[in-house]
């Protein structure tokens, strides 16, 4: 890692754990980041991901049925995160169950997601999929 330098030239007296990395030393995490980005750049993949963001697990059916495209669809769509390791899959007898890596997969999501209504609520325009899918975040399941 390369240390900060002072305006003066002289190196930082600051350990290099504290040193601020430099583009170059965060390159590979920065294409790694890039491809997680490409793999969730497209719309029925964050359906599946919000599909799966209750932390359970889901059949390719019943994604394909959330998601409203074909089994086939889903199945390649969720190639796709699997190579990019957003999802992982279980095989269970003839079916297999994906779910989610990481759990703070899925609150970056919900975090671009809320940036992008209170963007377009500060433009004073709006956007119902987004409101509509706050409304169904802050629902509490009823008691049984």
């Amino acid at each position: 890692m390369q240390v900060k330098q002072h305006d003066t030239g002289t190196a930082s007296a600051t350990s290099e754990a504290a040193a601020t990395p430099t583009a170059d030393d965060l390159r590979p995490l920065f294409r790694a980041h890039a491809e997680m980005c490409k793999a969730l750049a497209h719309e029925h993949r964050l359906a599946i991901m919000y599909a799966l963001s209750d932390g359970g697990e889901r059949c390719v059916s019943d994604l394909a049925a959330y998601a409203g495209i074909s089994v086939h669809n889903v199945s390649q769509h969720l190639r796709v995160l699997k190579e990019r390791r957003l999802v992982q899959s279980r095989k269970e007898a003839q079916t297999v169950y994906y779910s989610i890596t990481n759990p703070k997969l899925v609150r970056a999501c919900t975090l671009i997601r809320q940036a992008l209504v209170e963007q377009h609520q500060a433009q004073g325009e709006s956007l119902l999929a987004a409101e509509l899918l706050d409304a169904i975040q802050h629902v509490e399941p009823e008691a049984e």
